[in-house]
């Protein structure tokens, strides 16, 4: 698996509350550059909330967040009988450059259905491309019309002009090309959650986090969805994808947690945990899905 200096993701007794219920109950985990990793279980067993604290979209009640070996967030779990503190808030800045390093897909797509094809996937890159190109502008104002940073962004064109560029690239490669000015609407379930797929990728992402992508596809929309993720998959992206499909998660998957009680019960490689599995709760989960 290569030595700590490979981990891109470690994660140290992570709990996550609303109100009174807790639904991330101290996960543990470190991921490695190029994992595919897949987390499986029962519905309600904190699953999609994990993923969600990955990237900060929920804020955990307490535990540690470290990216590529910097820390991303931190709060101590409170003792017993003691009042747990709210977390203090993560500078916009430093969350905002973290959440770019992932790209997230979810069940539902998430389009923005007033915008084409094409306006979704350049989006993001055109906005933080414009929020850059400011900063810029202000350090070289600042600096008395000093030398321009490395990378520098020279104007919003030039910023439009790449994102559309890439977008146009990354439709082509999915099959796409010819939906760039149709609104999200008038697409099958399976083309709009491979152009969410795409939409993330815009963004040059060195993660991607998959919420059950094919959850809300009909089932003759489900195979072009996985192939897209197998793509990537050989590709060496590095993933975390929350499935109920197991043969996806035997195929694909690098290694398998399974999730229950808001705890990671066992984990390993898809041979073991589909074919040798010691947890009871595994067994029993493992012999109502397959």
């Amino acid at each position: 698996m290569g030595d700590t200096g490979d981990i891109m993701i470690d994660v140290k007794d992570l709990h996550k509350s609303f109100g009174h219920n807790t639904v991330l109950n101290g996960v543990d985990i470190s991921i490695r550059r190029g994992e595919k990793i897949a987390v499986i279980g029962p519905s309600g067993s904190g699953k999609s909330t994990f993923l969600r604290c990955l990237n900060l979209l929920e804020q955990p009640t307490a535990g540690v967040i470290c990216f590529e070996g910097d820390e991303i967030f931190s709060a101590p779990l409170a003792g017993e009988g003691e009042r747990q503190k709210r977390p203090r808030p993560i500078p916009s800045r430093k969350l905002n450059a973290y959440r770019q390093q992932m790209g997230m897909v979810f069940q539902h797509f998430n389009l923005f259905n007033n915008l084409t094809v094409l306006e979704n996937i350049m989006f993001a890159p055109v906005k933080l491309g414009k929020q850059k190109l400011r900063r810029e502008r202000r350090l070289r104002f600042f600096s008395r019309g000093g030398e321009v940073p490395a990378g520098a962004v020279s104007s919003v064109a030039q910023i439009e002009k790449e994102a559309k560029d890439r977008a146009l690239a990354l439709l082509e490669r999915i099959g796409l090309a010819d939906k760039a000015s149709a609104y999200p609407s008038t697409l099958s379930g399976g083309q709009r959650q491979r152009i969410a797929i795409v939409r993330a990728l815009a963004m040059n992402p060195k993660v991607m986090l998959f919420d059950e992508p094919t959850s809300a596809l009909d089932p003759e929309m489900v195979g072009e969805v996985l192939a897209l993720i197998k793509e990537l998959a050989s590709e060496g992206m590095t993933m975390v994808i929350v499935t109920h499909e197991m043969g996806f998660a035997r195929e694909v998957a690098t290694r398998v947690l399974f999730m229950d009680g808001g705890k990671i019960q066992e984990q390993g490689t898809p041979e073991h945990i589909f074919g040798e599995p010691t947890n009871d709760r595994l067994k029993d989960f493992l012999s109502k899905v397959l």
